[in-house]
């Protein structure tokens, strides 16, 4: 899709004059124009497979197996009186 750099704008192939300029007159950059992809020569780069998980993640966790540990204790509490009341 063509692009005119001085408008910062794409345009349609039909929305162009017959010289192939922006309707303002500035020259518009066409992508068929431009160089092909050159592929880096640059080795590939290393993945790192022993990536480990960050130490906030297990605080996080911590926290929720004590929160929902409580809740547990708090809903057998309420169960109990509940049962006892019948």
């Amino acid at each position: 899709m063509p692009f005119c750099e001085s408008c910062d704008r794409f345009y349609t192939p039909s929305t162009l004059t017959p010289e192939g300029d922006c309707p303002q007159g500035h020259h518009v950059a066409d992508p068929e124009d431009a160089g092909q992809f050159i592929q880096s020569t640059a080795p590939p780069r290393e993945e790192d497979r022993a990536a480990k998980v960050p130490w906030h993640f297990w605080v996080l966790l911590v926290a929720v197996v004590i929160y929902l540990g409580y809740r547990a204790i708090q809903m057998t509490g309420w169960l109990i009186h509940w049962l006892g009341t019948r």
